[in-house]
């Protein structure tokens, strides 16, 4: 399905809310090379890690592997992601949009949840204008992967999984969305990044809760504006 300009953000968001898109593993090998950076099979990170306690909101960024991925992330992610979204979201959105720079990278370990708490995105000061992709890399089934709201404000829940090779949109700022405890004995893995919808695009003064950084272009969003 091509992501067409609907009238609002938010419609924008719901019609595209659970479409999955496959692209090729040769042309994006996120998990590939990610497998290479760790040492071994992504779905094997806990062998590596131990145990953690139950992940929050504050801490579910916060292991070594976390940091890792993003002391790294220019060297070895970051051409993958550009050519990936200048390349293949482009020719998904058929309208002028902008991309968050560093995608947010999420594990979910056996006996553990991947998202701290069920939230909306709204709740962390993200801005309307937003449209949310999800990558999965490992284990992205349920009961592991993110669990959503059909329709906001029905407290209805219901699995959005996604093999590697998919990625998958959601409409995280109307929708109530997080994970349950992961039963399996494989880690999760996944990607994550929004775009700036640039039809519905207006400056705020808000930042991400994490990061501080403003959701500006140039600052969370690229300078470069895609399919303009």
């Amino acid at each position: 399905m091509l992501i067409t300009e609907m009238s609002t953000a938010r419609e924008t968001r719901q019609r595209v809310h659970g479409v999955t898109y496959r692209y090729e593993l040769d042309k994006y090998p996120f998990r590939e090379e990610l497998e290479k950076l760790f040492g071994l099979d992504l779905q094997d990170l806990h062998l590596w890690l131990g145990d953690f306690e139950k992940f929050d909101r504050k801490n579910d960024q916060q292991t070594i592997v976390h940091r890792v991925f993003y002391s790294n992330y220019s060297k070895i992610i970051e051409p993958i992601y550009k050519d990936f979204v200048t390349d293949f979201v482009s020719q998904i959105i058929d309208f002028p949009f902008s991309y968050q720079v560093i995608p947010t990278f999420r594990i979910g370990l056996p006996g553990n949840r991947f998202v701290g708490e069920y939230h909306t995105d709204a709740k962390y000061n993200h801005p309307d204008f937003e449209l949310n992709f999800n990558i999965g890399l490992s284990n992205y089934l349920k009961p592991c992967c993110l669990m959503s709201e059909k329709v906001s404000n029905t407290r209805e829940f219901y699995p959005l999984e996604c093999d590697n090779g998919e990625i998958f949109s959601f409409n995280h700022i109307d929708c109530v969305h997080g994970s349950d405890i992961n039963t399996t004995d494989q880690t999760m893995v996944s990607m994550d990044f929004r775009v700036a919808m640039i039809p519905f695009y207006k400056e705020i003064d808000a930042k991400s809760v994490n990061m501080n950084s403003s959701f500006k272009i140039g600052d969370y969003f690229s300078k470069e504006i895609i399919n303009s």
